[in-house]
């Protein structure tokens, strides 16, 4: 025979297992939680709301804690379609993790964030997050995984951040067959969409410069007993805040001027403005051109953004930038004789 319960009372009680999470809910508990205005409600109400919520399809694990029942929400209802706080917070996360990674580990993002959210999750929520899964797909990204375990490479530069240390480190630069030690003060962490990896801003003591280290590539990070002291912060900001695909120097920035033609072009960065630092546009020609400014401090990060224009973009300013594309371009049709 059915059991009946009242429906409100029943998403009630589901309500007060699910925000029990993995501490779960003693008896006595969602007894309290289901009554109100002034009326409690009997024991056998509280075991026929479990029971409802197992017929319906609910997945309620049983346990005791200094001789009381405890009852843990592993599965909700068919019916249950709440999307809670915590998955909402979570489906944020995986939104702008998506907005703003350039590698493919879009997926592995997204299951860490699944798993810190899932103690609390509907069957709404994972079908919300199935979903996403299968909806998504990442374009023109790269491999990033970070070779070494995060013990010996992530958590050691951030103990040094966070303690204002040294550290001792291995990098094996591309191209190379060995690695080569570094003493660094560690600044901070970047992930850049135009090259697509993750860095390591740091300063070189030995020869007193910023430094980008992709983190794939860093091995044996110790973090030294040294207080980390920076000779020159302004340096590093700068480093920092125009270097563009990973390049860059610690030299005052220069501005670029780009000009693109093209409808679709056009409407592209109408549509979304690349993260170039202090990038803005200008249309002009009625329309049909439009002005890209930024600036940068190394010459191979605009230039790598430009060529992917091809025909459609014209470097205007600064000369010499203009004169090393003109380089690059020749270069590339000697490749073509014929």
């Amino acid at each position: 025979m059915p059991i009946t319960v009242n429906a409100a009372r029943l998403k009630t009680a589901l309500a007060a297992l699910r925000d029990a999470g993995a501490a779960g809910l003693t008896k006595p508990g969602l007894r309290l939680g289901l009554s109100g205005a002034g009326r409690e409600v009997s024991v056998k109400t509280v075991e026929r709301c479990i029971s409802k919520l197992e017929e319906d399809g609910a997945r309620i694990r049983k346990g005791s804690r200094d001789g009381e029942r405890i009852y843990f929400l592993e599965k909700g209802p068919k019916w249950d379609d709440h999307v809670s706080g915590a998955a909402r917070l979570a489906l944020k996360l995986a939104s702008l993790t998506l907005c703003q990674s350039g590698t493919l580990l879009w997926q592995e993002k997204l299951e860490v964030i699944e798993k810190v959210a899932s103690s609390h999750m509907s069957n709404r929520d994972r079908l919300l997050f199935n979903q996403l899964e299968k909806a998504v797909y990442v374009y023109g990204g790269a491999e990033d995984s970070v070779e070494s375990p995060a013990a010996e490479t992530l958590e050691p530069i951030l103990e040094a951040l966070a303690d204002r240390k040294q550290i001792l480190l291995d990098y094996q630069a591309a191209g190379m067959r060995s690695s080569k030690a570094y003493e660094l003060v560690p600044y901070a962490l970047t992930h850049d969409l135009f090259s697509g990896g993750a860095y390591l801003l740091a300063w070189e003591l030995e020869r007193a410069k910023p430094l980008l280290l992709r983190l794939n590539r860093i091995s044996n990070v110790k973090v030294s007993r040294r207080w980390s002291v920076i000779a020159n912060a302004e340096q590093l900001q700068r480093a920092l805040k125009y270097q563009i695909g990973s390049w860059q120097t610690d030299a005052e920035p220069f501005e670029v001027v780009v000009r693109i033609v093209g409808r679709n072009w056009i409407q592209a960065l109408r549509d979304s403005l690349p993260a170039l630092p202090e990038c803005r546009t200008e249309l002009e020609k009625g329309g049909q051109s439009m002005l890209v400014k930024f600036k940068a401090n190394h010459e191979n990060g605009p230039l790598r953004w430009v060529l992917q224009f091809g025909e459609s973009a014209e470097v205007v300013a600064p000369d010499f930038l203009r004169q090393r594309l003109r380089e690059k371009l020749r270069a590339a049709l000697d490749l073509y004789p014929d």
